[in-house]
């Protein structure tokens, strides 16, 4: 998540605001907002993750507001497209716009904006966003028992890897606040 919110195009919810720290809770992310996004991309020839959607990271406070001021007729939800089932993502709300929503609570938030309002991040990206080096897999480590009853068995896992940023063009990360923050 560190690597992908640092990305440098960033657009911010609000009509008047200009950086992170102008976002208030009434700056609440817009459709306009993600079919700018979207286009973008599309003009960046980004390439699509799902099809000819971009996915996009949402998390729970946002996409309640967004949800609530979009046309629900534009909303295709997860049983409504897509020729197999077994493809939908866990957290998938559905595709509006471009790009298919994922709802995590995971999504970066902190309280920098006007006035300490929280600001979200809502990231939307193509498949050459993100770059992965592995030397070695992550995988389990059982670590040697050292109680002499065998109660306590360490584990914990290692692996040597790696993420960038691979392209700024697929990359576009919207910044606004919610109403119910």
């Amino acid at each position: 998540m560190t690597t992908l919110r640092g990305g440098t195009n960033v657009i911010y919810s609000g009509s008047t605001a200009t950086s992170t720290a102008t976002i208030t809770s009434a700056a609440t992310l817009s459709s306009a907002n993600v079919l700018k996004a979207v286009a973008k991309l599309r003009a960046n020839k980004a390439v699509p993750r799902k099809g000819t959607n971009f996915w996009a990271g949402i998390h729970p406070e946002v996409s309640h507001d967004f949800r609530l001021a979009t046309d629900t007729g534009n909303w295709l939800v997860p049983n409504q497209y897509g020729a197999s089932q077994d493809r939908v993502w866990a957290g998938e709300i559905g595709v509006y716009g471009g790009a298919y929503f994922i709802e995590t609570p995971r999504m970066y938030n902190t309280t920098d904006g006007s006035s300490s309002a929280r600001v979200y991040r809502t990231i939307i990206c193509g498949q050459q966003a993100l770059a992965e080096a592995v030397a070695e897999e992550p995988h389990t480590v059982i670590g040697p028992v050292v109680d002499k009853l065998m109660r306590h068995r360490p584990m914990g896992w290692y692996g040597v890897l790696g993420f960038a940023r691979y392209r700024e063009e697929a990359l576009y990360r919207i910044e606004s606040g919610s109403s119910i923050a």
